[in-house]
């Protein structure tokens, strides 16, 4: 009996000495696809939601993997000391900004250096890395050829590590693990940036799965078919939806974009025919960062569905032009019929602006989801938004229009106090 409990010790012993060695070696965490939303008006870990599943990534990316990221603004200090700390054990960092260089990129400058051909660097274009002008670097996106036991990850976000996008506004962040078509054509994005070559109609487009990824710039015209949105608005039905899907048959847009500029005047008009042709239409805008002619344009009266709900998330207590809160969200949902399908849930979402250079000057991603869950996800975020921390705009317009004056209307070139034009919009994107 004592030899048989000698060794069934002795077993228990090598295992408890061998559990903590396989722990050591296996990772405590790595990236899976998914989707986070931040809540600026949340707890301290719903405002760093993003910023944690970011820098939780970089802690677990191994020495030798690569890390690209491309972002137009750059200030948390964790990310920065994050990716000092990869560097120094041996991964490849990789970064392309747009914006001037903060304390934490200074940071990383000094770290990396910026030769675009070594394994690691911090790199600025001119204007966009594809175009001139009051183009910028606009894109939000996040690589890991590694990271834990996840291969090939993929992040594609709204937000910047930007403490603005993630203490004041709304954001959102996919993480797409193991697909190597969408992370090859992220990777080609990401060089042919580098090149800082002027290829104002670079457009193409990658479709895997659920996802389909469309790269930015591209020359188009207003109310011109090469714009994707538009486009595929006009494939959208108003009736007709399948049980389950849409509301009482009709089909449910969405809309909620940080901003929304004259030369967008396209999209506000195709989704005002949608709601006049029985779409049922809700939009969120920013009223410090959007042209509020346009968005009175969205007001105008249907005679068979009447108005459509604005609401506006823009605060501004001290009135200096920059928001406390806002929305960062680019994103757009249908759900209903859309290209004579009457059960589809459709997200567009990346960082593309409503605005002139957002889709045409820009390096910027659109990206288009189709699945019902992310639809549903997006769906809750845009309900939260509106209920807990919007005003009604449709219901203060209506007031007004019985008598009380309206508050001052953009002018029509897109300017006014607190209403950028198209020219500056990219470079206020906070």
């Amino acid at each position: 009996m004592r030899i048989v409990a000698l060794a069934l010790l002795c077993t228990l012993a090598l295992l408890g000495s061998s559990a903590p060695a396989e722990a050591a070696r296996s990772p405590r965490y790595s990236p899976r696809s998914g989707l986070v939303f931040n809540n600026p008006r949340g707890t301290a870990g719903q405002k760093l939601a993003i910023i944690t599943t970011l820098n939780r990534s970089i802690d677990v990316a191994p020495k030798g993997s690569t890390i690209r990221m491309a972002q137009f603004l750059f200030d948390i200090d964790s990310t920065a000391k994050k990716l000092v700390a990869a560097h120094r054990r041996g991964v490849n960092v990789q970064m392309i900004i747009d914006s001037k260089p903060s304390p934490q990129t200074k940071l990383l400058i000094r770290e990396l250096k910026q030769n675009r051909r070594a394994k690691s660097f911090v790199v600025r274009c001119t204007a966009s890395c594809m175009a001139g002008g009051t183009s910028v670097m606009h894109a939000k996106f996040f690589m890991f050829s590694t990271a834990g036991d996840a291969k090939l990850v993929s992040m594609i976000s709204s937000a910047n590590p930007y403490t603005g996008n993630t203490f004041n506004s709304w954001n959102n962040l996919h993480t797409i693990v193991g697909n190597r078509t969408i992370y090859r054509s992220l990777k080609k994005y990401f060089v042919d940036m580098l090149a800082d070559k002027n290829q104002p109609n670079y457009f193409r487009a990658t479709v895997s799965g659920k996802t389909k990824l469309y790269f930015f710039p591209r020359r188009a015209k207003a109310g011109s078919n090469k714009i994707p949105l538009l486009n595929e608005l006009r494939h959208v039905s108003c009736t007709g939806a399948a049980k389950g899907y849409g509301r009482n048959g009709r089909t449910v847009i969405r809309v909620a974009n940080w901003g929304w500029t004259s030369r967008r005047r396209d999209v506000a008009d195709q989704i005002w025919k949608l709601h006049n042709r029985g779409c049922v239409v809700e939009v969120i805008e920013n009223s410090g960062r959007s042209n509020q002619r346009l968005i009175r344009s969205l007001l105008r009266r249907s005679p068979k569905h009447g108005y459509i709900p604005v609401y506006d998330a823009w605060v501004d207590r001290n009135r200096d032009g920059t928001g406390e809160y806002y929305n960062h969200h680019k994103v757009l949902t249908v759900n209903g019929v859309w290209f004579g399908h009457k059960n589809m849930k459709i997200v567009y979402t990346g960082s593309q602006n409503l605005s002139g250079v957002g889709v045409v000057a820009n390096n910027d991603i659109l990206m288009r989801v189709h699945d019902d869950r992310t639809y549903n996800a997006y769906n809750r975020q845009l309900n939260l938004i509106r209920d807990k921390y919007t005003k009604n705009v449709t219901a203060s317009v209506l007031v007004a229009r019985r008598g009380v004056a309206e508050p001052p209307t953009a002018d029509s070139d897109g300017t006014s106090s607190g209403h950028p034009s198209d020219e500056v919009e990219s470079v206020l994107d906070r």
